[in-house]
């Protein structure tokens, strides 16, 4: 047995690790990354290819399985779902990686892809009430169930993946998990496929970790989130289908935390809750001073104290869970005492958070309203003009833009403008060549309220720079002049046009 799972490791890793190296060589998807994201924690061009190995070493491995495995055991239609699923997912990420698709188009083709795995075979039919004998078949529910299943962590792979070497790392992470509990339920072709699809995570980290030369983008984002997923059904199939399903999702307690918390506060604070951000754990502990590499390691030792949890959740049953949920308990007890989080700065917080939600709404259409205009505008020094307006309707007093070495000022007459002891600023960078100060007076924000407020003109800017290049095909300066009409309604819209001086 160990000669064959050293094989299909190795075998995942340097066909992924290769495959990788000459997309690298060759300059394939170096233009997949070149709009600025102020979201991101990176700079420059870094290619979204990753996904292209690790689905090309998950794939070698699962044509192998029908060498090395019984002819009855691979052959099912179950099996064939496991690879068409991640197929469909890897193409749908493909596609966004390079042509941006809507959030409820991928929601759709997402719903899709677990709907078909479903009829597949890929189904929760049936869960075991915990610390009894009971089980429970689910019936009508159980498609609805195995969708949200698939959805979610396929979003949950992709959400956390926003720092080198951390979602590849937590979903090597999963495999190795995968395929102890498949090893253990003598899941043949779960097993080989966990250890092949963990080696081509493993190829993809080498060219991942910090500082990252390839991100592994949507397409291996889903990817790894479907087969995650998958896998985990095919595991309850034959083993203990609560813990089948519950080690998974012990396992993933980090990034689930993660968003869950994410999801939560951009509700509070009347922001889209899927809206990116750079309030994720790992931007704050970057911020707090750590360096990537050990803001990756510190989240890769809680994740493994996470993956014990799943460990003995299936290995005894779950009879040691309550123990160790509630060790993990304390320990978020610990860490919210080191950061004076008490149930009064609670209650402020969220009563603020309440209070500024029609700050942040009515920043929002404004961010909107100034990516559309783009559409109309004729010139880069016109949307500048423009942006001065959507700062000065945000409540911004001043503002300095830099664009590759050319800069422009904003500031508004009869305001603390001049006096730095009375103003909130920040400095956004946005792509490599664009750098942007914002400032308010601290009469009209909480700290926290502009800190939001400014990401909001941030991002305006941002998907405005990305919005001309898609219309007029150069970069975005002040000097920029905007591509001939190609069509009569784009010609009246900008005859219509008039800048906001």
């Amino acid at each position: 047995m160990l000669f064959p799972a050293l094989f299909f490791l190795l075998l995942g890793c340097l066909t992924s690790w290769l495959v990788i190296h000459f997309c690298l060589q060759a300059g394939i998807g170096q233009g997949g990354d070149t709009q600025p994201q102020h979201h991101h924690t990176h700079t420059g061009v870094i290619p979204r290819i990753g996904g292209l190995g690790i689905v090309m070493g998950f794939a070698l491995t699962y044509l192998l399985c029908f060498i090395f495995l019984d002819r009855t055991d691979n052959k099912s239609l179950i099996h064939y779902g496991i690879f068409a699923g991640a197929g469909a997912a890897f193409l749908l990420g493909l596609i966004d990686d390079f042509h941006p698709l809507g959030a409820k188009v991928k929601l759709l083709a997402q719903i899709i892809i677990a709907i078909l795995a479903h009829e597949c075979g890929l189904s929760i039919e049936k869960v075991r009430i915990p610390f009894s004998d009971v089980i429970v078949t689910l019936g009508f529910f159980s498609m609805g169930l195995t969708v949200v299943w698939i959805v979610a962590i396929m979003n949950l792979i992709n959400l956390i993946d926003g720092l080198d070497g951390l979602a590849g790392g937590i979903g090597l992470m999963m495999m190795a998990l995968l395929a102890f509990l498949a090893f253990q339920s003598g899941v043949a072709i779960s097993f080989i496929l966990a250890l092949g699809m963990g080696g081509s995570i493993l190829g993809f980290l080498f060219h991942n970790f910090p500082p990252a030369k390839v991100y592994m983008g949507d397409s291996g984002a889903y990817l790894i989130g479907f087969v995650i997923a998958a896998l985990s059904l095919v595991n309850s199939e034959k083993g203990t289908i609560l813990a089948a399903l519950i080690a998974p999702v012990l396992a993933l307690a980090l990034p689930i935390a993660d968003v869950a918390y994410a999801m939560l506060r951009r509700g509070i604070q009347g922001l889209p809750i899927f809206r990116p951000d750079q309030g994720h754990i790992h931007h704050r502990l970057i911020r707090s001073g750590l360096s990537r590499q050990r803001t990756v390691i510190f989240l890769y030792a809680i994740s493994l104290f996470a993956l014990l949890g799943g460990l003995l959740a299936f290995a005894y049953q779950g009879r040691y869970l309550p123990i160790f949920l509630g060790f993990a308990f304390v320990m978020i007890l610990f860490t919210l005492k080191g950061q004076k989080v008490s149930p009064g700065s609670v209650r402020n917080v969220l009563t603020e958070s309440l209070r500024a939600r029609q700050d942040t709404r009515n920043a929002l259409y404004l961010r909107d309203w100034f990516v559309v205009e783009v559409d109309r505008v004729d010139s880069g020094h016109n949307l500048w003009a423009d942006y001065r307006f959507v700062l000065k309707k945000m409540g911004f007093c001043r503002a300095e833009l830099t664009i590759n070495g050319t800069e422009r000022t904003f500031y508004l007459p009869d305001t603390p403008h001049a006096d730095n002891s009375l103003l909130w600023s920040e400095t956004q960078q946005i792509g490599p060549e664009v750098v942007l100060k914002l400032y308010a007076a601290k009469d009209n924000f909480s700290q926290r309220q502009f800190t939001i407020i400014a990401d909001v003109a941030t991002e305006a800017w941002s998907k405005a720079t990305v919005r001309w290049r898609e219309v007029n095909a150069v970069s975005l300066d002040f000097d920029s002049k905007a591509s001939e009409a190609s069509n009569y309604r784009q010609q009246k819209a900008r005859n219509l046009y008039r800048p906001t001086y």
